[in-house]
């Protein structure tokens, strides 16, 4: 009941109360001291109540480590320290600035999307090697410094239980073919100039990453994020000017799965076509920022929390490189086809599964295959399954669409779908819902909450794609949350309903349309965007 005043200032509170205490001592050592203010006040395990602070040296004031309630252990309070102590230089790297200026140097030499991250993942992991970082900078000839890197990459690879090792040193060799390795000299289409390749990739890519990235691999977990985002930024940006399929979910919608799984730290996380790893990132993150600064329990999330599953070769390397590049090198993530992977996941007894099923193939109801088979996977834990599919999915009278579903709702609860914006993976065109699904607990007498969330608060920019250009995303994103834990319906935003397989899943089918916000201004700037689509189609 003393753990902490309403008021700090008040002397006589120093000496009651296990805060006031603590940081009366931070101040007067803050003078001299970088301080780390532990108060910990109950009578028993059950009853503790832990609080950390960080007083920095000459500082008027101190910050709260709020998502660490649990006492750590020494080495752990040491690596808080550490990072603490580097996240203010990160403030000064722009990463995906960084991530955007790689790129365009790449596009400059007609080097293809795919390519390029292939070729960023190689050189990363080549850098992680003491002999490839003292040696690269001596090698005479292209082909050579590249057989450099593969053989650093295959040295770096040994080192990490990856479960298709041949698999990502195959796609890593066939970057023996693209024209920085074919060519001696290479034309740039935006500076007009030519340049050695061995020039190119030996100071235009491997030394502009040892110089700009690779430090950040020592910077302990706050390094790791850095790294992980610097790729994971330069693949968004490829994948956005490619035309081979690769569409990425964004991050706000991974970190919503989060929410909408309401994801806890002893969750396991499966993905069944992980792609480039987002999900599986996103789920990683918040485990460890829920874990706080407990390292042997952020060990445990990387090392066994995390099972993916992605058919495709080049993906799977995308993914495992990416994994990586977030400080984990034993990543649980199978190279081949989910459905004949069943038996090895159920064996990692998922709790929660998220996905983006593949859109390219066959009808509807192959998508709701993947959400079925993640539904098995997480039953036997009584888990839970967030999927983001097409509308068709939701909403298709197909015979075998409305079999699969009904399959599903026999034994698992559809707790939820929310209508997803129109332009969400834009460039790409697909309207999509979010669904959720609790296993294991059939669905009949149950009902399912719909939710409206086609605006999100992002707006589409030129060359930047879609952006929370306003910052309207975060009163958003609560606007939608709090109804949809407490499963309230609100007009215009959200409708409770029980369904079967025969029914849409939409919350366009069952809301009602709230017409008292409606006004004058609404009809003025439909009126100007439809003159507006007139003009774009010279319909003059």
């Amino acid at each position: 009941s003393k753990h902490e005043s309403s008021d700090h200032a008040k002397t006589e509170n120093i000496r009651d109360y296990a805060v006031d205490g603590a940081l009366h001592y931070a101040r007067a050592l803050s003078k001299g001291f970088d301080v780390l203010a532990i108060a910990v006040s109950g009578e028993t395990k059950d009853e503790m109540m832990v609080s950390h602070f960080l007083w920095k040296k000459g500082a008027d004031s101190y910050e709260e480590m709020t998502k660490d309630k649990d006492l750590l252990t020494i080495s752990n309070y040491l690596q808080l320290f550490r990072n603490e102590h580097f996240s203010d230089s990160l403030l000064h790297i722009n990463i995906v600035e960084k991530a955007t200026e790689l790129n365009e140097l790449l596009h400059g030499y007609n080097i293809k999307e795919l390519d390029r991250c292939t070729l960023i993942s190689a050189v990363l992991l080549a850098l992680t090697e003491d002999s490839f970082q003292k040696s690269y900078s001596a090698f005479s000839d292209t082909k050579s410094l590249f057989g450099a890197i593969l053989a650093a990459v295959n040295t770096s690879l040994k080192k990490h239980s990856l479960h298709n090792f041949p698999a990502m040193i195959t796609e890593y060799s066939k970057l023996n073919g693209i024209l920085l390795f074919t060519n001696e000299r290479l034309l740039n289409t935006d500076t007009h100039k030519s340049r050695q390749t061995l020039e190119i990739l030996k100071i235009e890519i491997v030394e502009y990453l040892y110089k700009n990235i690779y430090p950040l691999l020592n910077k302990a977990d706050r390094g790791f994020d850095v790294l992980g985002k610097f790729y994971s930024e330069f693949v968004r940006y490829a994948g956005s000017q490619a035309s081979l399929g690769l569409v990425l979910t964004p991050q706000h919608i991974t970190d919503l799965f989060c929410d909408f799984a309401e994801i806890t730290k002893d969750d396991i996380l499966y993905d069944p076509c992980c792609g480039t790893g987002g999900f599986l990132i996103a789920g990683m993150k918040r485990m460890f920022q829920l874990a706080g600064n407990d390292q042997d329990k952020r060990e445990k999330i990387r090392t066994q929390q995390i099972v993916g599953c992605e058919i495709d070769a080049q993906m799977y390397t995308y993914t495992c490189s990416n994994m990586m590049m977030r400080g984990d090198g034993k990543s649980n993530v199978y190279q081949g086809s989910c459905f004949d992977m069943a038996p090895i996941i159920k064996e990692h007894k998922p709790t929660v599964a998220f996905l983006n099923p593949p859109y390219k193939k066959g009808n509807s109801a192959y998508q709701m295959q993947f959400i079925k088979h993640a539904l098995d996977m997480v039953s036997s834990q009584n888990g839970r399954v967030v999927a983001i599919v097409q509308m068709s999915c939701a909403i298709k009278n197909e015979s075998e669409l409305k079999a699969i579903k009904k399959q599903m709702l026999d034994k698992h609860h559809l707790k939820a779908v929310i209508s997803m914006p129109d332009d969400l993976f834009y460039p790409v065109g697909v309207v999509t819902c979010v669904m959720v699904f609790e296993a294991n607990k059939p669905n009949k007498g149950k009902e399912t909450w719909f939710g409206y969330f086609k605006n999100d608060g992002f707006e589409k920019r030129k060359h930047l794609g879609r952006i929370d250009a306003r910052n309207k995303y975060a009163g958003q994103r609560e606007k939608l949350l709090v109804p949809y834990i407490n499963k309230k319906e609100i007009a215009g935003w959200s409708v409770v309903q029980e369904v079967t397989a025969d029914n849409e899943w939409c919350a366009e089918a069952y809301m009602e349309t709230d017409y008292s916000t409606l006004c004058d201004a609404d009809f003025i700037k439909k009126m100007r965007d439809y003159a507006a689509f007139l003009v774009q189609n010279e319909n003059l």
